[in-house]
């Protein structure tokens, strides 16, 4: 009797593909014409447009545990970060390899840099937010001026609303991999794993369960629709976000780097990233990306990208903006933490990053840990 897994994000395919190796049969239901999830990428007038700006951390372990990176074509993003501040444009490296460059920084004093290390060291952050847990060590300024910006484009909320011990996870994993996209889009990773798996159903949307009566089921959709498709109340939070492309002329603009901003501005984070990867537009354009957390009007937007390129704001030609309104769910404080178990009834089981953590790795762990439990049971 072949296993049912609904679902074709990067939870659904990891699930599918644990169990597709462990020797079961399966078949994979995506209601969209193509998998990924809020990983895809759209192919429009020459440019791609990942849905909602992302990068892959190829030092994640789920990734790592694929062996996927190599079939990608995967090209590492600019390790150092521009910073738009009151006193100019500010970078800031990897500390393993500008240290000098980072302790001579502007955005803190040396002192703030020690204790950013001490906050990354400590065992002492249950029940603390983020930000609460940073500023304790004593990063003032170090962190107003570049974690703040740096972290609420990662998070797609303020630290404060994020757990510390979560944070400080997360931000490992950034110091520890390198990040960066495919040639071809991000949605490139999950056509990948896609590959593997031999029985997929895209536009098969399932509305009913009991259609599968008497098979075991794994519900790796987005979290609302499983909770409806369960019939369980929803409870996670999640953060929205809009992610705007623009082209300007190429030349313009010749950074590949990320940037963010210590001032005030509804714009989180900004990249151009046809500078990193020329695939991603046409020859004679630049394509930028930009993340904000509130839905601005077209002007409001160039002009503050006028600000943050210094490129005259007439120059911004909006291609498409993207409203993901459940981009990452928000592991706070007082949530009571991940789930420890994917079983939700007799041989029905769940998925997604929302159970283990709001990342790639996070959807693809909980994906597999999901298979493993319906392996076990089955194994009894």
């Amino acid at each position: 009797m072949s296993v049912v897994v609904i679902g074709g994000g990067l939870a659904g395919l990891s699930a599918a593909l644990t169990l597709q190796d462990a020797g079961e049969e399966v078949e994979l239901f995506e209601a969209s014409n193509g998998v990924g999830g809020r990983m895809r990428s759209e192919y429009l007038d020459g440019f791609i447009l990942d849905r909602g700006f992302q990068l892959i951390n190829s030092g994640y372990p789920e990734i790592k545990r694929l062996e996927v990176i190599p079939e990608i074509d995967f090209v590492k993003s600019d390790r150092t970060i521009d910073v738009v501040t009151p006193f100019g444009i500010q970078s800031i490296g990897d500390p393993r390899l500008h240290l000098l460059q980072g302790l001579r920084s502007p955005l803190g004093s040396f002192r703030e840099k020690i204790a950013f290390l001490t906050f990354m060291g400590s065992r002492k952050l249950q029940g603390k937010n983020l930000e609460e847990a940073l500023l304790k060590e004593g990063t003032l300024n170090l962190y107003h001026n570049l974690l703040k910006p740096f972290l609420t484009g990662v998070f797609l909320v303020d630290p404060s609303q994020i757990d510390a011990s979560y944070g400080q996870e997360i931000i490992k994993s950034f110091i520890v991999g390198d990040s960066g996209l495919p040639i071809a889009g991000v949605g490139v990773l999950a056509e990948a794993i896609a590959a593997r798996i031999e029985n997929i159903h895209l536009n098969a949307p399932i509305a009913d369960l009991a259609q599968f009566k008497g098979r075991p089921i794994i519900v790796a959709t987005d979290y609302h629709a499983s909770s409806t498709l369960l019939g369980l109340k929803s409870h996670t939070r999640f953060a929205c976000s809009f992610t705007w492309y623009h082209s300007v002329p190429s030349g313009l603009i010749t950074s590949k780097r990320l940037r963010v901003t210590s001032t005030q501005s509804p714009i989180v984070n900004s990249i151009a990233l046809s500078n990193l990867l020329p695939s991603y537009a046409p020859g004679d354009r630049t394509l930028i990306s930009t993340t904000t957390l509130e839905d601005i009007d077209e002007n409001s937007i160039k002009d503050q990208l006028s600000r943050f390129w210094s490129v005259d704001a007439e120059l911004f030609g909006l291609i498409k903006r993207y409203e993901i309104t459940d981009a990452l769910p928000i592991f706070s404080p007082t949530d009571s933490g991940r789930a420890l178990s994917a079983k939700v009834g007799e041989g029905i089981y769940r998925a997604g990053d929302y159970l283990t953590a709001a990342s790639q790795n996070g959807a693809l762990l909980s994906g597999r840990l999901a298979a493993q439990e319906l392996l076990f049971d089955k194994s009894r």
